[in-house]
Order: C-alpha cells, then sequence, then structure tokens
C-alpha cells in the first residue's frame, strides 16, 4: 500500500491554436454524427442492475490535427420512464479528476427512480476514464509498493500510456461533453456536477452558457481552488469536527474516552518504528503485506473523513489501531477508495493546478496539521507530466443567472463550504445549501435527491422547499462491531 495510491480523490487543456474554439465568446455549434445505441445493463457493486442504452462518439484527441489519433467516447443514456419525456437531460459529471461517470452511477441509480421519470440521465466517460480511452498507471497489484516505489512507477508511466497526455483535460473534455449533447439531440440540458465534476460543471457553463437550463454543483470547486495547496489546512479542520462531534456525543465518548490522545499515540508510535503487517486483502481476501507508517494513517483517516457513513466506524478504528489491531482501518480505506483513473487525474491536475501551487505557502499551512504537507509527493509526479495549455480565461470567476443548486458539507475535508461561498457570490440566481456534519457530497442522500429533482423541474430556486436539509445527520457512531448503541 502507498500514498500516493490512497490519496487520489474526490476532487475537480488545449494547444494555443483551440484556446479560441473553448472561450465563450467563440461557441461555434457542434457537430452532430450520429450515435447508435445499444441496450446495455449498468450493474453495480451490489448486483444491481440499471437498463440503458450505450453508445460511442468518436472524437480527434488533438482537435487540432483531426487526422491523428481518435479516442472513442463512451456514452450511456438511462432514458426517461415516460412515453413524453422532457427534451433536457440530465448529464452528470464524475469527480476526481479520474472516476468514471458510467463505473459511479449504478451505485445512486435507485435513488434517481423519481428524477428519471421525465427525463433522461446522460453518462459520459470522459476522455482518459472507464473505457474512453483509460489512462491508468498503478494497478491492484501495486498496493503493496511502498511511497517511493509508487512514485518512481508514476513518474515513468507517461511513455507507457498510449495517449498524448496534453489532451487529457478539462476545455477540451468539456468540448466533448457539447459533441455529445449535440449527437444526441438536446438543444439544452441539466447539469450535475461533483467534486472536480463541479469544475466540468462550470467550465462547460463558460464554454456553452446557453446550453444550460440547470446547474447543480455538489462540493464545489471554485475559480481558486488548487488541488493539496490547503488540503493539509482543511483536512485537519474536519478532523477536529469529527473530534469534538465524538467529545459531544455521550455513546461515542463513553465508548473512547481518550480517542484524541490515542490517535495521537499511534502517531507517535509509528513515527518511532513502522509496523509490518500481513493481512487477507478487505475485498479480496487475497494475502495483503502492508507496511503501516504515520502517512498511511494520516492518509487513510484523510480519505475516511470524505464519506460520514465511514466516519460513523472511524473512532472505534482508530482505537483498535491503537490496540495494534489495523484491520478496521485498512477496511475503511479501501471502501473509501474512489476509482481514479490516475493517469487522467495527473494529465488534468498537473496542468491545471500544479503551476498554481505556492510551495512555502503549502509548507506554513501543514505545521499545524497531522497531514503534513500534501504537495511534495505530487509536484515530484508532475515534474515528470506533459502538461497541456490551459486558456486564459479558465480561472476567472463565472457570472451567470442559470438557475443553480449548491450542496456543500462542514465536514468536508478537501472541499469545505467557503470554496462553494465564492462560486455563490458570483452567481445570481443560486441557492447554496450547507448540511452540518456531512462531508464531501450531498446529493445522494433522500433529502438532497428531493431538493434535486424539485429543483430540476421547476428550474428555479424560487420557493424551493429545502426544510429537509436542517434534518440531515450523519449516521452514529459505533460504539463496537455490533453498531452503534441502540
Amino acid at each position: 500500500m502507498n500514498r500516493l495510491h490512497r490519496i487520489l480523490f474526490t476532487f475537480i487543456v488545449s494547444l494555443s491554436t483551440l484556446l479560441a474554439a473553448c472561450s465563450t465568446v467563440s461557441q461555434t455549434p457542434a457537430p452532430k454524427p450520429s450515435i447508435p445505441l445499444e441496450d446495455c445493463p449498468l450493474i453495480s457493486a451490489r448486483g444491481e442492475q440499471t437498463n440503458a442504452r450505450c453508445g460511442i462518439l468518436t472524437v480527434p484527441e488533438d482537435r487540432a490535427n483531426p487526422s491523428g489519433r481518435k479516442i472513442d467516447l463512451h456514452i450511456a443514456v438511462i432514458p426517461a420512464v415516460s412515453r413524453s419525456p422532457q427534451p433536457d437531460a440530465i448529464f452528470m459529471l464524475a469527480g476526481g479528476p479520474g472516476q468514471s461517470a458510467i463505473e459511479t452511477f449504478p451505485a445512486m441509480s435507485a435513488l434517481l427512480s423519481n428524477v428519471r421519470q421525465e427525463r433522461d440521465i446522460v453518462l459520459v466517460d470522459q476522455r482518459g476514464t472507464g473505457e474512453s480511452n483509460p489512462l491508468r498507471c498503478l494497478t491492484p497489484e501495486d498496493e503493496a509498493l511502498s511511497q517511493d516505489e509508487a512514485r518512481a512507477k508514476l513518474q515513468a508511466c507517461p511513455p507507457t500510456l498510449n495517449a498524448d497526455l496534453r489532451f487529457y483535460a478539462t476545455e477540451i473534455a468539456m468540448t466533448d461533453l457539447d459533441e455529445v449533447r449535440a449527437a444526441l439531440g438536446y438543444e439544452t440540458i441539466n447539469l450535475y456536477g461533483a467534486s472536480y465534476g463541479t469544475r466540468a460543471a462550470l467550465t462547460y457553463l463558460r464554454m456553452f452558457p446557453n446550453r444550460v437550463r440547470t446547474l447543480t454543483l455538489d462540493a464545489v470547486v471554485d475559480e481558486s481552488f488548487v488541488l493539496f495547496q490547503d488540503a493539509s489546512r482543511d483536512g485537519q479542520a474536519a478532523l477536529d469536527r469529527f473530534f469534538a462531534r465524538c467529545e459531544s456525543d455521550s455513546a461515542c465518548s463513553s465508548a473512547f474516552p481518550k480517542l484524541r490522545s490515542e490517535f495521537d499515540g499511534l502517531l507517535k508510535r509509528l513515527d518511532e518504528a513502522p509496523v509490518e503487517i500481513s493481512v487477507a486483502h478487505p475485498l479480496t481476501n487475497h494475502p495483503l503485506d502492508a507496511t503501516i507508517t504515520r502517512k498511511l494513517v494520516t492518509d487513510m483517516v484523510f480519505n475516511i473523513l470524505y464519506v460520514p457513513d465511514l466516519v460513523a466506524m472511524l473512532p472505534l478504528s482508530i482505537h483498535q489501531a491503537y490496540a495494534e489491531n489495523y484491520l478496521p482501518l485498512l477496511s475503511q480505506s479501501f471502501l473509501a477508495d474512489m476509482g481514479i483513473y490516475d493517469g487522467m487525474f495527473y494529465s488534468v491536475a498537473c496542468a491545471e493546478d500544479a503551476p498554481l501551487i505556492n510551495k512555502e505557502e503549502a509548507a506554513q499551512e501543514s505545521k499545524d496539521s497531522v497531514f503534513g504537507d500534501m504537495t511534495a509527493d505530487f509536484l515530484s509526479v508532475c515534474d515528470s507530466w506533459p502538461k497541456g495549455a490551459v486558456s486564459a480565461d479558465f480561472r476567472q470567476p463565472i457570472h451567470s443567472n442559470v438557475p443553480t443548486l449548491i450542496y456543500s458539507g462542514t465536514s468536508d475535508p478537501i472541499t469545505p463550504p467557503v470554496h462553494a461561498d465564492k462560486v455563490a457570490a458570483e452567481l445570481s440566481n443560486e441557492l447554496h445549501l450547507v448540511f452540518d456534519n456531512m462531508g464531501h457530497g450531498n446529493f445522494a442522500t433522500l433529502c438532497g435527491i428531493k431538493i434535486f429533482s424539485d429543483f430540476v423541474k421547476a428550474a428555479s430556486v424560487n420557493g424551493l422547499d429545502a426544510s429537509c436539509a436542517a434534518s440531515v445527520a450523519p449516521p452514529p457512531f459505533f460504539v463496537d462491531f455490533s453498531g452503534p448503541k441502540p
């Protein structure tokens, strides 16, 4: 196991000859190729099936060289139930960067049954993910690599990928998305983006403002957000909120009265001597050799803080790790894995984020954080990664009157509400909902889905009943392996 493999999250380029075509003022109508669609079931990890229609749209890898290498974009359309559906589909953009929209959708399919009554749902595997020329460097077999070994493999990865990595980032991908929209015959669409998907959605809004009917942003990446720059500070704030919540919860504080000191003691012990363990892989049951280090533990905790369902077991897992049983924490970490195509992740982030990192500020902000400086490993990989160009207005504030619904969680370790506040301040027709003690992404709750469904139907935030947001709460803490206290 290694830091670089576990830390890729759920977050959110072109040549100079393409930049004019990517700007807001130059919006040439996208071509309208035919996309034959065929039945294709989408299967969740739990075996649940969603009936869909799938197809391929072939696009140039380098749009300035249309006769060069091509990419097959894989597309899934989940048809509306109604025989007379609304003409504006819902396009769902995945996070990361590096998640596959098609692979992540089945887990939330059941929640969207009401949304599907009147509208198609469209999933596009962004170039570099899923089956759209996937870019992957580290594999499941690399879980046992040390941090240094993983970094070396990532640094050596670019020449092994069947791609010109300069052309796998947000602006080009959103041009792809608009071609899919046109090819499928939708004049306007409803955009939903999560984490990095909010960067993608806002980029699409900037490039194609007349094509967006509604916009929903979940765990917002604002225009000033720089990946890893503030992660140590924001992660520490989320961790402090977690400890405070346990201390104020009678069941948690009674079961784990010394949780914070146990965590500090665990890190101090691992600073002095990392631990070699051999266990059954929590997901495959295959043998897994792992070196438990301070960095590995803090990285696992950081990833767990994203997901309230996993945070519910975190006190118990920390307590067990302090008692030298590391399997619960390892198991949670594997459940928090986000299915990132790391080659696409670095192609996006090395071009769009790495050049803006202030090393001195990142080091200063990380001094009081158990997570340490998260920029060093990232930048060491980006040093050897090909980087595409980014347009001059890529990070400019986006001013829009498009109806916009925004979700944030106060305990989000990577995109806390302050980032959404910045975007909301630039929009004139928005509603920003903040979910107390919730983490990264609040769409996939009964309340979040209900509000979203009503919002898309009305295409307005005016009069939207969002009262249920105040009652959303994270699951109760586990006090032992049987679950929460009755």
